[in-house]
């Protein structure tokens, strides 16, 4: 306590807020005969709404940035208040419209709802850049765009994927309530009983594919199968390996053994195309052929560099001699330079003669001035 009290109030504040913990509280959305039920429900549609959730949230706090898009830093004072407004727009509780019990009710038509609902949160809580962003900066509706990715990644640390999935399999506990298309319909079902037949069709299943991270409904097995891309799959050329889905085009591309290939002597002329396995055999088999292929191509390639050593030497002695006539253009360039300086000298000297000259006579007039004075 004294250590409380040594670093003040307000740190012991602080240390509560980065240590409290929310708890989810499904009876404050759903009845609890409603929310009791099996929590498997259709993957597909809980994984569509958890993720129109993030997209929805991300935008709708890149609106709140307005033309400011560049800027990745997101605020508790931002985000927080929005996706309150958010899990309000659920309206957990409110959604089905199955109000008798219909089984031939589908309850995709409301889900649908939801997620339109989700897809205009954006706009609806903080509205679209207006006219003055868009004169502002033009590219706004592109830099939005473009900055979802980096922002859906900042949100998550905000609205975390086992918190949406938790409130999407309570939206569809709500619309589903009655005819359990979606969600299991008993409070505890076997749900990983290996029993197929009292399984539930909706329990979560990894993929049986090394590298692959999928999970889904048991219901969707077979769909997946066909999907995956982790899946193992016969080589088309039926070189008899089996490779990842995924990697199919580049083991037919650069891998198979059954794959056409040119012959590595193709630069040289040869036009054979065999199969990668038998590459080997078709050079040690056309040994002759491709000696004389290489032997023609080199008679070529000296005739080439007959004719580009004539053209070097014509060049170099065009060289040498713009050289020589450069040089010659320098000593006249040179000469003229020197004779200019020259005339330049002789004028100058022809000025301090004339003033030696004009001193001169000044001097002889003043001493035969001074001389006559000197008789009288």
């Amino acid at each position: 306590m004294s250590l409380l009290f040594n670093r003040g109030i307000l740190d012991f504040v602080r240390r509560r807020r980065l240590c409290r913990t929310a708890v989810f509280r499904p009876n404050h959305f759903l009845p609890i005969e409603i929310y009791t039920k099996c929590d498997y429900c259709d993957s597909i549609v809980v994984n569509m709404l958890s993720m129109c959730m993030l997209d929805a949230l991300s935008l709708a706090t890149l609106f709140a940035n307005g033309n400011n898009t560049k800027n990745n830093d997101v605020t508790d004072a931002l985000v927080l208040p929005l996706k309150s407004k958010l899990i309000d727009s659920l309206d957990i509780g409110n959604n089905s419209d199955n109000v008798n019990q219909s089984k031939e009710y589908d309850p995709m038509i409301d889900i649908n709802k939801v997620k339109d609902r989700l897809t205009s949160f954006a706009e609806d809580s903080v509205g679209q850049p207006g006219m003055l962003q868009h004169l502002l900066n033009p590219d706004v509706d592109h830099n939005i765009y473009a900055a979802m990715p980096r922002r859906k990644e900042l949100i998550g640390t905000y609205f975390t994927e086992q918190e949406r999935l938790n409130l999407a399999r309570l939206l569809v506990k709500d619309v589903d309530r009655y005819t359990y298309k979606l969600h299991c319909s008993t409070d505890s079902c076997s749900c990983n009983d290996d029993n197929e037949e009292n399984a539930c069709v909706f329990r979560l299943v990894p993929c049986p594919y090394e590298g692959c991270e999928d999970r889904f409904s048991w219901k969707y097995r077979e769909q997946h199968d066909i999907d995956c891309q982790y899946k193992p799959v016969p080589c088309p050329n039926d070189c008899g390996m089996d490779i990842p889905r995924r990697d199919v085009h580049i083991h037919v591309r650069d891998r198979c053994r059954l794959r056409s290939a040119e012959c590595p002597l193709s630069s040289f002329g040869c036009t054979s195309v065999v199969q990668a396995q038998d590459v080997s055999s078709h050079l040690n088999e056309n040994a002759d052929k491709h000696f004389m292929l290489i032997a023609n191509r080199m008679a070529e390639y000296q005739t080439v560099m007959k004719d580009q050593s004539n053209r070097i030497r014509m060049l170099e002695e065009k060289n040498d001699q713009l050289e020589r006539e450069l040089k010659q253009k320098t000593v006249q360039l040179q000469s003229k330079n020197d004779a200019k300086a020259v005339a330049n000298d002789v004028k100058k000297l022809s000025k301090r003669l004339a003033t030696l000259e004009g001193t001169c006579k000044t001097q002889f007039k003043k001493f035969e001035h001074d001389r006559r004075n000197h008789k009288k």
